[in-house]
């Protein structure tokens, strides 16, 4: 008897188990979070609206280091005489640009470093450095302030600086890079279609999008009648012209909102590539 009390006993805790899996997923459930189209922005294309003034795109061009260090050292004793070098952009104390380490060499270019743009305030402190990832060294092979960084926003020839250790760097500072399309995600929930987000500098939050809004019609229609790719085709099809979204906020709160491809300058905290 005891045996069978407490096979009874799993059972019913085994059960209790599967009961709760079962809610758990039923209340944790996954939508697909679909995205509109971003494309490349064709060369000599008229952007409207053109970049903020303060959505700078920046990449470390190159450098040139002097082949010994201050003292007349070699840079590096080991697998090399030249440095391992990395560079750093710092704004504000904080560090936005960390390159790949480039091995042995004295002109670096990093062509693996990311490319983006930063959203940078006028008057923020700005500051490179060039580092030789040796661990024996612990100061930088270069450090220098930039002033004014906004001033030296140049699509052509890269801003360069020269530094006390006769180094010297080459840094592009450019207007925003743009892609072209809406900017917003969403996802289809049990007949509905919720924005999960929205790009900072794009169409989508310029018409006044947010992440949470409910679109409850597509061009006049109800999305309780769509499926996923009749969604996907009414926004894809009249995103060139202009799609008009119906959203609700909040009970009997609906406002509509029409929403035209265009200029996108992604930042590099969304994780949008850029075109190289």
């Amino acid at each position: 008897m005891l045996a069978s009390r407490s096979t009874m006993a799993d059972l019913l805790r085994k059960s209790a188990t599967l009961l709760l899996a079962a809610a758990s997923a039923a209340c944790g459930a996954v939508y697909p979070e679909v995205a509109t189209p971003i494309n490349s922005a064709p060369p000599g294309i008229k952007l409207d609206p053109p970049p903020p003034e303060d959505v700078v795109y920046l990449q470390f061009a190159s450098a040139e280091i002097p082949p010994k260090t201050r003292d007349g050292r070699k840079w590096d004793a080991v697998g090399g005489e030249a440095p391992d070098v990395f560079a750093k952009l710092i704004v504000d104390k904080r560090e936005i640009i960390v390159t790949p380490v480039e091995s042995n060499t004295l002109r670096p270019t990093w062509p693996d470093q990311t490319r983006a743009n930063y959203r940078i305030r006028s008057g923020a402190q700005v500051k490179v450095e060039l580092w030789d990832s040796n661990p024996m060294i612990n100061h930088p092979v270069c450090s220098e302030v930039v002033l004014n960084l906004h001033d030296n926003v140049n699509e052509g020839r890269p801003l360069e600086i020269d530094c006390d250790s006769g180094a010297r760097i080459r840094l592009q500072v450019e207007p925003a890079r743009a892609k072209l399309g809406i900017g917003m995600w969403y996802e289809l929930r049990g007949g509905g279609v919720a924005v999960t987000r929205v790009l900072a500098e794009s169409p989508a939050a310029r018409a006044g999008l947010r992440r949470g809004d409910e679109v409850v019609k597509i061009q006049g229609e109800d999305v309780k009648t769509m499926d996923e790719d009749r969604v996907k085709s009414l926004i894809n099809a009249n995103a060139s012209v202009g799609v008009t979204l119906e959203v609700m906020r909040g009970p009997g709160q609906t406002q509509v909102f029409k929403v035209k491809s265009g200029p996108i300058y992604p930042l590099k905290e969304e994780d949008v590539p850029l075109d190289r």
